[in-house]
């Protein structure tokens, strides 16, 4: 009966223990929603106003001329009044048509010979050009008689589809005898507008029934409200009818980008492919100051809205253009790229000048068996960092922008890495050691961050959107990463970063004639700070003699073993680091009681089974050689943060390379009667590291020094100062 109370205390003792190494591991680091649509206009869509449709109807169309209607047929078709049609709309599937009203014709600019208004009809539809909401009566124009161009007056599909072979495709040339009405130019671009409304409320409509057609409505849609962009100021708002062109513009490009991939019509190599009658439309991708290629196109993402607490500001700019984000998803043969990479794109879409040649009318007459393809619109996708402002209607205009939203979906898409997944050094190899978020190019300086314990890469996310949203960094500075488990040897993670630093920097240049791919900057937090160390530093005999009481060549050890304990007690500093910046990095260790815990979790490490025992059988061959933190295990990140620690105390003594400019950023953000100032988990007096060429303190706690607005800034002051510095520079300049 008394024995309970010590088993309830260890068992709420091993409840808290295992809620921290578990950590938040189902907490998303962001939030992405889809962007918000423009609505459209309420009578827009034809279905609404008139009696079979206008722009589209669900039948198939049949264009004949009104000299061919018997006169019972124009005695149902036409009203009392007398009215010049040339053109009646027909459906297939009607036998008599009961127009209460009469109609002019209408061709556009995009070809279509159509049935126009109706005439003298009041419309409450708002005047796109004047949103005063008044109500407005459609203006009629004398209509002429036909003026038949050339000798055959109906030349139709069949008369081409005669003369091609089989399998051959069919380009449909200009309708000849069709009626052209010459329309005022104000009365052009009125029709332009009130179409790319006409389409883009359909498209809405058969978006909202999940139909797949609505991405060639989408099309058409800003491909007019394209065109009546071209005849008035570039000024998004000069006008109500230009801003709401370019609403339906941007808007109509999102949607279908949406669709086309999720609905799989998008080919990296061709564009987007849209399923019409007899083929297909095309919308060709053109990449514009990509250092990528067309395979790293493989996933789309319209940007809207986003918020993450690792974000400190939104590098974000208004213009021409839709921002999105593409994901470039790991290759077979890639070696250095993690598994997704988000990157920032601007698509704008331009349609081609022959895209009359093959519209809605000619679409529905084409035979059936006939395979058409036509590139009727081109997607020039800009990249954001490099793209400056692009020509618009014989002008420079500002390209719509967005750097963050890379970063906003990578934290979306990240959870927070369990302390239990730590413990796991050896899982998941092939997310470990150091990778690139883009492909290098000549002139970038590399940027290497290294975070700290129980932690992951998407912590600079903040740091690395600053550089990216910045002009004068993104074109001096390419972000890479080093991911490392906290459950892992620290030495080898050292020693990992160093031979990869080497390998990757030897494949981009064999030559050596990149010397700022040779002038990379080192940023480590916390633990990742001593882990940089080890890139600038000699070992000598320092660290061994830390560790072992007799020389290494005097060890009964198997050659493999010597192998792996030389290559992580004795090495030279990188020769291709150039400077190295330290936040709250430990360097005297922590005895902090999350530090105390994560000593006592550190017993829940799961080594790997080989190292294990290969260490065990050399502490069976060599009892006395060890010292007692060795013998215990081979040294791993949670032994290293104990004052106490031999390694440590080693690690400290090593000088930095007097040529390599070293900085420190420690938090004071709290205060302890044990400790003094620290930042919650590290004192000020252990972060301290004499020798450094700049000191500043940031009043945060240790898990937000990494993105706080200080330390971010002293960051981007560093980099600054760094690439101006010449590769190589023998002098050591300190930093005022």
């Amino acid at each position: 009966m008394v024995r309970w109370k010590p088993t309830f205390a260890a068992l709420c003792a091993a409840i808290l223990l295992i809620q921290f190494a578990s950590g938040c591991a189902l907490c998303r680091k962001g939030r992405w929603r889809d962007p918000q649509m423009v609505a459209p206009c309420p009578e827009a869509n034809p279905k609404s106003q008139y009696p079979f449709g206008i722009w589209w109807n669900s039948c198939e169309v049949t264009a004949i001329e009104s000299t061919d209607l018997d006169a019972d047929s124009l005695a149902d078709a036409r009203p009392a009044t007398e009215v010049a049609s040339s053109f009646i709309q027909l459906c297939a599937f009607e036998e008599e048509i009961d127009a209460p009203e009469g109609y002019q014709d209408v061709s556009t600019n995009l070809g279509e010979a159509v049935v126009g208004r109706p005439l003298k009809r009041m419309s409450n539809m708002p005047n796109l050009l004047d949103h005063g909401g008044e109500r407005i009566e459609t203006p009629t124009y004398p209509v002429t008689g036909p003026e038949v161009v050339g000798e055959p007056t109906n030349i139709g599909p069949e008369f081409f589809q005669s003369e091609l072979g089989e399998g051959e495709v069919l380009y449909m040339p200009e309708m000849q005898g069709i009626v052209e009405t010459s329309i005022p130019e104000t009365e052009s671009a009125d029709i332009q507008l009130r179409q790319a409304e006409s389409y883009y409320a359909m498209a809405v409509d058969a978006d909202k029934q999940l139909d797949e057609s609505a991405m060639n409505m989408y099309l058409d849609a800003a491909i007019a409200a394209y065109r009546y962009m071209q005849t008035v100021p570039p000024q998004p708002k000069t006008t109500p009818g230009t801003e709401r062109a370019w609403q339906v513009y941007h808007s109509s490009i999102a949607r279908l980008m949406f669709i086309a991939d999720k609905a799989g019509y998008i080919d990296k190599k061709c564009g987007i492919k849209l399923p019409v009658n007899g083929g297909y439309k095309i919308v060709e991708f053109e990449y514009v100051n990509f250092q990528r290629t067309a395979d790293d196109f493989d996933r789309w993402h319209v940007v809207g809205d986003y918020q993450s607490r690792y974000l400190l500001t939104k590098h974000r700019s208004p213009g021409l253009g839709v921002p999105m984000v593409c994901i470039r998803e790991k290759k077979k043969a890639d070696k250095w790229f993690p598994k997704e990479v988000p990157f920032s794109v601007t698509g704008i879409l331009r349609p081609e000048a022959e895209m009359n040649l093959y519209d809605a009318t000619v679409e529905a007459a084409i035979p059936s068996g006939t395979h058409v393809e036509q590139v009727v619109a081109k997607l020039e996708l800009y990249d954001p960092r490099t793209s400056g402002d692009v020509e618009f209607n014989c002008r420079q205009i500002p390209l719509a922008k967005d750097t963050t939203a890379p970063y906003a979906y990578l934290l979306s898409e990240t959870r927070g890495e369990s302390k239990l997944q730590a413990m796991h050094p050896y899982r998941n190899m092939d997310e470990q050691g150091l990778f690139i978020l883009e492909p290098h190019r000549k002139g970038k300086i590399p940027v290497i961050f290294v975070h700290g314990l129980f932690s992951a890469p998407y912590t600079w996310a903040g740091i690395a959107n600053e550089i990216d949203g910045n002009p004068d960094l993104a074109s001096r500075y390419e972000v890479w990463a080093f991911h490392h488990p906290s459950g892992a040897p620290f030495m080898e993670s050292a020693s990992v970063l160093r031979d990869q630093l080497n390998q990757i920097i030897m494949e981009m240049d064999p030559s050596g004639f990149d010397r700022d791919l040779r002038n990379v900057v080192l940023v480590g937090h916390s633990m990742g700070g001593l882990i940089a160390k080890l890139q600038v530093t000699d070992s000598g005999n320092t660290l061994w003699e830390h560790i072992a009481f007799q020389p290494m060549s005097t060890l009964d050890a198997p050659p493999k073993m010597q192998q792996y304990l030389r290559d992580q007690f004795y090495f030279t500093h990188s020769p291709h680091v150039g400077r190295v910046v330290f936040i709250g990095t430990p360097h005297q260790g922590t005895t902090h009681l999350s530090a105390k815990t994560g000593h006592v979790s550190s017993v829940l490490v799961h080594q790997d089974p080989c190292l294990k025992d290969a260490h065990k059988q050399l502490l069976e061959d060599n009892p006395a050689a060890f010292r007692k933190e060795f013998r215990h295990r081979i040294p791993i990140s949670l032994d290293l943060i104990r004052p106490d620690s031999l390694l440590l105390t080693g690690i400290y003594r090593l000088p930095i390379q007097p040529d390599i400019p070293s900085h420190t950023i420690l938090g004071n953000g709290w205060w302890s009667p044990h400790d003094g100032q620290s930042d919650s988990v590290v004192p000020v007096s252990s972060a301290r590291l004499p020798g450094v060429q700049t000191e500043i303190m940031v009043n945060s706690l240790h898990t937000h020094l990494n993105r706080d607005a200080g330390t971010v800034c002293e960051v981007l002051r560093i980099l600054r100062v760094h690439g101006t510095r010449p590769a190589f520079a023998g002098q050591n300049v300190p930093i005022r």
